[in-house]
């Protein structure tokens, strides 16, 4: 038997631990994409603080994320403990992130009665502070862990699949039910104005979200043998730059961060465009199922294509299908009976093509952790997937920030009435709702083919990686041989 046949038989995750570590990952989801996807409509519209005060703030945040995230990566790889390096944060983590997550979208009720913006923006920097900060103590692990479960990538192809078709269906279901619920609210329907609705998602973000968050700590196995030699920060830095593929991913990852706005608009579009928040449940119901579609493909696609490959011809058909959705819809942006069937055909085919480059990513990344230890013989998952959280959360800051700052340049200005109705204002020079359009549609995807002008320089892919991963089958075993012989001789 050849080593790469040897590398794909010897399996070690079994079905279920792959599921929940894919439910897991839906929980973090939850509370992930209710404060993201949330942020501005709740901070500017529902708390009532300036647009300019949340753009500062989350600026900022993006700047203490660059701090945090490698000097957490760097505290996961030195952590020694019976149980691993990773998997105690992921026990510890959900309970004081689920309460972080209520306490932030509490603020809006909880300060019902102060009229101070000073009050409210001191409140919401401290929260969302807090909240960034278990967060990352989390997520850094989840992630590390994915390249930990198995030396086996297909192992660890398995988990990251599982974990990014769980949580994009689990995803693609929280802002069409908060569009929804904030119809409702707005209609009177369920007796619970907007302060309060907030407060009761937060609660259950914060329970359930968390308590499925948990299922990685409890039930999911550290299968790689950590390195014995223990990491200092500036380490992260320097594993990065030495690391010439993963500093390509970090940096294709910064350049796609405008593909997210289109999620910040989306919900100013149904309600201001189409007359109802409700509309983004009915055009959401296709893009939680098309995962569905997405999770079959993987395995055909990987027997087909590199992960570069892959990266790039879905780049480049979510553009093309963006293109067609705006000019087929430039003219009936205001007629939802047009609008809502393009964007349901959009979200469908958007929810498979994110699902799958969520994937392949997350799976690049883990292949550049085995080729640093191929090259230098240290392994850092937490180095490495510290900058997969620094990107995912300075991208979603950046993408919030921008959001915000664009907001009054298409003369987009809320304010909520007596009643906790929402008003929109339009600049008369300015076409706000064409310009809602075309940030919900074909702005984000073309902008963001940027994004691929690194991958021209990525090269850890076909024989070259089957190489370095059969080259490092063989060291593994080689070591374990090694410590056998040595525990051996000491019971002598």
């Amino acid at each position: 038997m050849s080593n790469n046949e040897m590398l794909e038989e010897k399996r070690y995750v079994g079905v279920k631990e792959t599921v929940l570590y894919g439910i897991a990952n839906g929980g973090q989801v939850i509370g992930y994409n209710m404060v993201r996807m949330q942020m501005t409509f709740f901070l500017v519209t529902v708390f009532g603080i300036p647009s300019e005060a949340v753009t500062a703030m989350i600026t900022v945040m993006g700047f203490w994320d660059a701090l945090n995230d490698p000097i957490m990566g760097t505290v996961v790889d030195r952590t020694r403990t019976r149980l691993g390096k990773l998997r105690p944060y992921l026990l510890f983590v959900p309970i004081p992130l689920g309460i972080a997550t209520v306490v932030f979208f509490g603020g809006a009720e909880f300060l019902s009665g102060v009229q101070s913006n000073a009050a409210k923006i001191v409140y919401m920097c401290l929260t969302y502070f807090v909240w960034e900060f278990f967060y990352t103590i989390g997520d850094i692990p989840f992630w590390g862990l994915s390249a930990a479960i198995s030396p086996n990538p297909v192992d660890r192809s398995n988990a990251i699949t599982s974990a990014r078709f769980i949580s994009s269906i689990i995803g693609g279901l929280v802002t069409p039910i908060i569009s929804l619920f904030i119809d409702l609210s707005n209609k009177g329907v369920i007796g619970l104005n907007m302060r309060k609705l907030f407060l009761v998602m937060g609660i259950v973000a914060g329970t359930l979200g968390m308590g499925l968050f948990s299922l990685s700590g409890l039930f999911c196995r550290e299968r790689v043998v950590q390195n014995s030699d223990e990491p200092k920060v500036l380490d992260c830095f320097r594993f990065m730059f030495k690391n010439k593929p993963l500093l390509l991913i970090v940096c294709s990852s910064i350049l796609s961060t405008v593909e997210g706005i289109a999620d910040t608009f989306s919900q100013y579009f149904y309600i201001f465009s189409l007359g109802a928040a409700s509309w983004g449940t009915i055009i959401g119901i296709p893009g939680a199922v098309s995962g569905f579609v997405a999770y079959p493909l993987m395995p055909i696609l990987e027997r087909r294509m590199t992960s570069k490959q892959i990266v790039v011809g879905t780049s480049i058909l979510k553009a093309a299908v963006a293109s067609v959705i705006f000019l087929i819809g430039v003219k009936f942006y205001r007629q939802p009976i047009v609008i809502v069937p393009l964007l349901m055909i959009q979200g469908f085919i958007f929810s498979a093509i994110s699902s799958i480059k969520m994937v392949v990513p997350t799976k690049m990344i883990g292949d550049t952790v085995d080729y640093m230890e191929w090259k230098t013989g240290e392994r850092n998952e937490g180095m490495a997937f510290s900058l997969l959280t620094f990107i995912s959360k300075l991208t979603g800051s950046l993408c919030t920030a921008v959001a915000t700052g664009i907001m009054p340049l298409i003369g987009l200005v809320t304010v909520q009435l007596a009643d906790n109705s929402l008003q929109l204002v339009e600049s008369a020079t300015v076409n706000t709702r064409f310009w809602l359009w075309a940030l919900v549609t074909i702005i984000p995807p073309v902008v963001s083919l940027l994004s691929l002008i690194p991958y021209k320089f990525y090269d850890l892919e076909g024989e070259k990686l089957r190489t370095i991963q059969e080259e490092m089958m063989i060291r593994r075993e080689e070591r374990s041989k090694t410590a056998s012989l040595e525990t051996e001789k000491g019971e002598i």
